[in-house]
């Protein structure tokens, strides 16, 4: 069986390659797709270039493939057309099963940054191509990443998400249920649901930085337009400023809040917790 990633170099990606490789997927079998192949270097896999701008580069990847998975496009606007294009070459290439990443309620919320998954979730349905949705929540790594080194040097972690409830989970735990789904049976047509078992609110957060690290850590909550001055202050571009202020009232109404048990079940384990991300952070 021939499993195809597009958009393997990146951290998911490499986390959906080490999955399929705990489960007994040969490096043979593997085609490990990405713009920079020199990411790939280090991967037991068949690394092939690949760019969603550019359909033929598409084709040429899913060549042959029995399962695929879509890591979605990072670029809010130009996703619905990049994934329009992976698809029309996953039916092109007769893809037995095509797996897409998505964001948590995409077909419900209210937030912009549902709208492209949304829209490709759409697409993938009208296909006819055998799929599965995996509607991963936010990555639990970036709150080691980005928000704890915030908190720990300024005290504070500012955001406009009210006591609304977020389920993040580990690129570890998303990749393991890729895998999965990509090595597995009885997956298609599904949609899963993807957070972790435990959910919190940002209060709840900025509690567990503090305890964890010693040092007083409050949540502020300011208006979506505050905080949008706040990320325009700090350099983030105003499209994107814009998008991530929506997001945070999206999450104040709950749709970034997962309680399916999807995950766990998946990947045959509890999922991993706020506390015990914190516990491997490294401020050094």
């Amino acid at each position: 069986m021939t499993i195809v990633v597009l958009g393997a170099t990146g951290k998911l990606g490499r986390q959906v390659l080490r999955g399929l490789r705990n489960r007994g997927a040969a490096g043979s079998e593997i085609i490990a797709a990405g713009r920079d192949l020199a990411k790939l270097s280090d991967q037991d896999s068949r690394a092939v270039r690949v760019d969603y701008d550019d359909p033929a580069s598409l084709r040429v990847a899913l060549r042959g493939a029995d399962r695929a998975l879509l890591i979605s496009g990072t670029e809010p606007g130009r996703r619905v057309t990049q994934h329009a294009a992976a698809i029309d070459a996953a039916h092109q290439a007769g893809v037995g099963l095509l797996a897409l990443t998505s964001t948590p309620n995409a077909t419900g919320a209210a937030m912009s940054m549902a709208e492209d998954h949304a829209a490709t979730e759409t697409l993938l349905r009208d296909s006819g191509i055998p799929f599965v949705i995996l509607r991963n929540s936010m990555y639990l790594d970036l709150f080691v990443e980005q928000t704890v080194p915030v908190a720990v040097t300024r005290g504070v972690i500012v955001g406009a998400s009210g006591k609304g409830r977020i389920s993040p989970a580990s690129r570890d735990d998303l990749g393991d249920a890729a895998a999965e789904v990509l090595t597995g049976e009885g997956h298609a047509g599904a949609v899963y649901e993807l957070g972790g078992q435990r959910s919190y609110t940002m209060d709840e957060v900025a509690a567990a930085i503090a305890d964890r690290f010693g040092t007083a850590v409050e949540y502020r909550d300011v208006s979506a337009e505050e905080f949008k001055d706040v990320l325009l202050g700090q350099g983030v571009p105003e499209r994107m400023a814009e998008l991530f202020a929506d997001t945070q009232l999206g999450i104040a109404r709950g749709e970034m809040f997962v309680d399916t048990g999807d995950l766990s079940r998946l990947i045959g384990r509890p999922t991993q917790t706020l506390d015990e991300a914190l516990a491997k952070a490294d401020l050094r």
